[in-house]
């Protein structure tokens, strides 16, 4: 029976990508530059995670820097730079910017996206507290720490909320970090952000469809085992 293809580019191939692209916007003057999604999840993990994306968050980054960077990226071996987008979306009065360009790495679509705020359209500034240098691959990074990194990968929005992958992924981390995770913190941050109830509903979500729990839910919302019960 033939294999699915796989469309998600290998560790090696998006880290290339990183060892290229976060230094080229630092040494452009973004001085907010942290990275974010799975690749920030990677940061922090024995085996870094396959990806369809390089997410970065900055609220400094602009079209002109966007296009200098595809420019560079596109003079790699097995990158072509296909083209540059950008793309606002409206949550109430907030708003968020993506910043995008669609790549091609060993001819597989992949796409280096960035972010100039989080969650609902909010500052990157949130993360102001909880934002640590990495050093890996090569690279000193900045990123989220491990706990706003679990809080923000608790909060996909709704309706798709976490997906199975996504759980599994999160498990992962979880596991790989359980001896070091403040679960309290993670509680805090929740509660700080004002998005507990949106987490216990992809919780439910996650739990009601694909029969996962992510580890240690119980001390991230006290509470959340007699509402799974119920889903």
């Amino acid at each position: 029976m033939k294999r699915p293809q796989e469309f998600r580019a290998s560790p090696r191939e998006w880290i290339g990508i990183v060892r290229v692209a976060y230094p080229f916007l630092r040494e452009k003057g973004i001085g907010d530059l942290l990275l974010f999604g799975s690749q920030a999840l990677s940061l922090y993990m024995r085996n870094p995670l396959r990806s369809k994306d390089l997410d970065l968050l900055s609220a400094q980054v602009s079209p002109r820097q966007i296009e200098a960077l595809a420019d560079r990226l596109s003079q790699m071996s097995d990158v072509e730079a296909k083209t540059t987008t950008a793309q606002t979306r409206r949550f109430n009065r907030r708003k968020m910017t993506t910043l995008a360009i669609e790549l091609r790495v060993s001819g597989k679509p992949f796409f280096v996206e960035v972010f100039d705020s989080i969650l609902d359209g909010r500052p990157p500034s949130l993360l102001g507290p909880y934002v640590v240098a990495r050093q890996k691959w090569d690279l000193e990074m900045w990123s989220p720490n491990k706990e706003a990194l679990l809080a923000l990968r608790l909060a996909f929005r709704q309706p798709e909320g976490i997906s199975r992958l996504n759980g599994i992924r999160l498990n992962r981390f979880v596991r790989e970090n359980l001896k070091s995770l403040d679960f309290e913190l993670v509680s805090r941050i929740l509660n700080d952000w004002q998005i507990v109830n949106w987490v216990e509903q992809n919780l439910i979500q996650l739990y009601r469809r694909n029969r996962i729990r992510v580890l240690r839910d119980e001390r991230i919302i006290p509470g959340i085992e007699n509402r799974l019960k119920a889903a």
